[in-house]
């Protein structure tokens, strides 16, 4: 029984240690298939989508909108005090005046009256001096003379006879003409201030007075607009500039009135929005059913570009490169960019025949492995 058992142990210990070794060596040189499949595994490939480079030539429209602001609008301000008088036309807002047609008319009364005042006083002076310049001033009477007899209270002053001599000027000084004289221009300017009349055709945009109030200098009256004449203000990119020069012609049109009008670029601004890149122009418009604050769309033909292609504006790298391939890598094109068209752009570089990319790499790099979809 000892015998037999003994022998089972022996033959239990040498396969143990049988297998030992085996798991030894296994665990010290792995299969060569694990090999391969490791080496087997390698970095994703990135395929990707491309076009084929045509150049060609292109003419297109480039867009702009804005609104009109008119040309001419002005405040109309009281420049003196007084009471609004009744004139043939109401002051509404939407009343309109031809040039040269009085507007509003403030009662001056008290302003004549103290013109005239003025002028007796002038004319009482000089007449008092008469005497003494017949007898002192013989070689300039005349004038004098002449100047009393024609003085109209009810006319424009005339200016005062020029003086033959020093004496007869210190003389005509120390009466004080000179300074009543200028007393009545100053005067008869004032006058001119109380009736105002149209500097231009247009029309009344608000009115802050009614005919009878009392106004005071300094006191807004009402504001009048030139009903047909307009400017479009728009805005266009840094690249499209160059084509809206002074006197190019602009097509405009309303998408609500289906209207067109013809306009002409009369000015562009010098200062450069920096976080758009672009910059102001200016379309003069003249015409019927055109209104302050209305938007208008406008387009103007470009130049003919030659050796151009057009490309997904997402495509472009830093504004002036693009990526293309050769030899399954990525390679960056340095290109010109020459317009935007919406969400494309149209630029100049690129030889016919290259591959691009048709869509956005995420992550691309100069030199980055591609594999070209089928």
């Amino acid at each position: 029984m000892n015998k037999i058992f003994r022998k089972i142990s022996v033959l239990l210990g040498i396969a143990i240690l049988i297998g030992g070794i085996m798991l030894a060596s296994k665990i010290g040189n792995p299969p060569k298939d694990k090999e391969k499949t490791i080496d087997a595994v390698a970095a994703p490939e990135n395929y990707v989508y491309t076009t084929i480079a045509k150049n060609k030539e292109l003419s297109t429209d480039i867009l702009v909108s804005g609104k009109l602001v008119p040309k001419q609008k002005i405040d109309i301000i009281a420049e003196v005090m007084g009471t609004l008088k009744s004139t043939k036309k109401a002051l509404r807002e939407g009343v309109s005046f031809r040039k040269g047609e009085l507007i509003m008319s403030i009662d001056d009364t008290d302003t004549q009256l103290d013109l005239a005042a003025t002028k007796s006083q002038l004319y009482s002076t000089i007449v008092r001096m008469l005497p003494d310049l017949e007898a002192d001033y013989t070689d300039n009477f005349s004038a004098w003379d002449t100047y009393v007899k024609n003085f109209d209270k009810d006319k424009p002053i005339q200016e005062l006879p020029k003086a033959k001599s020093e004496r007869e000027k210190l003389y005509v000084a120390a009466k004080g003409l000179e300074n009543i004289y200028l007393s009545i221009k100053r005067k008869e300017h004032m006058l001119t201030k109380f009736h105002i009349y149209a500097p231009f055709s247009g029309v009344l945009t608000s009115a802050a007075v009614q005919q009878g109030a009392l106004v005071r200098a300094g006191q807004p009256l009402a504001q009048l607009m030139n009903a047909t004449s307009y400017e479009l203000e728009a805005t266009v990119a840094l690249a499209d500039a160059q084509f809206f020069k002074n006197g190019s012609k602009v097509e405009l049109y309303s998408e609500v009135t289906n209207q067109q009008w013809k306009g002409t670029v009369v000015r562009s601004g010098k200062t450069i929005d920096q976080k758009t890149q672009t910059q102001k122009i200016f379309v003069a418009v003249s015409g019927g059913n055109l209104n302050e604050g209305m938007f208008l769309n406008g387009k103007v033909a470009s130049k003919t570009m030659t050796n151009v292609i057009t490309i997904p504006r997402k495509l472009l790298v830093k504004e002036n490169a693009i990526y293309t391939i050769k030899e399954d890598k990525l390679k960056l094109q340095t290109i010109t960019l020459l317009q935007t068209i919406g969400n494309e752009v149209v630029i100049r570089g690129v030889e016919d025949g290259a591959v691009l990319l048709a869509v956005p790499v995420l992550g691309a790099y100069e030199g980055m492995p591609v594999k070209l979809m089928d």
